[in-house]
């Protein structure tokens, strides 16, 4: 159990220090980011236009019809809708219109806890595995591919995210959990024994 422990402990340090890197240093993941022409004028226009405060907006908005239109209204309204999409502009954003409290500390704190909850249930997951230790290393790195195709890749399919970063996203899973595979590997698991 203080291998199992121990293990998943180090496995989620050295993840938590690959995602530092990776979106520190690297810079794949800003690559991607755009910016706006004139953000004070788009800022104003957001703050004066959301509806619920800090929250997941999405233009067009893709709403109901009233309940109380009739049949032909509805039609309309969807065409509307339908062509508000096609023809743009589409936004899917996290907004947040106001003052907040940003806190380096607690998010740094956050991803750590959510890297070692996912290193135990990995562990979890491999010692139950007869496997090699490359084995483990490719039992883990699936497991993070596997997290970057539920992740990520809805992302890309239903809300436009562009798949260069889509694939970024991925692979940078990908790699931190070969990594955090080569260091759990050494600790959980049970090797293959050869039959007599």
């Amino acid at each position: 159990m203080v291998k199992f422990i121990l293990g998943a402990v180090l496995t989620a340090v050295v993840v938590f220090g690959w995602e530092a890197v990776s979106w520190t240093s690297i810079g794949w993941h800003q690559n991607g980011f755009r910016s706006f022409r004139d953000e004070s004028a788009v800022a104003e226009v957001v703050k004066a236009n959301v509806t619920s405060g800090h929250g997941l907006y999405l233009l067009p908005s893709m709403g109901e019809a009233p309940k109380v239109a009739t049949a032909e209204e509805k039609k309309a309204f969807q065409d509307q809708q339908a062509r508000a999409l096609k023809d743009g502009p589409y936004v899917y954003a996290v907004i947040r219109p106001g003052k907040g409290e940003v806190s380096m500390g607690t998010n740094l704190t956050l991803s750590f806890v959510r890297c070692l909850i996912c290193a135990f249930l990995i562990a979890a997951l491999m010692s139950q595995a007869t496997l090699s230790y490359p084995a483990r290393i490719a039992f883990a790195a699936a497991a993070g591919l596997f997290a970057g195709l539920m992740a990520d890749l809805p992302m890309w399919i239903w809300f436009e995210s562009p798949g260069r970063d889509a694939a970024v996203n991925i692979a940078d899973h990908v790699i931190g959990w070969i990594i955090g595979g080569a260091v759990l590997g050494i600790f959980v698991g049970k090797d293959p024994v050869a039959e007599p």
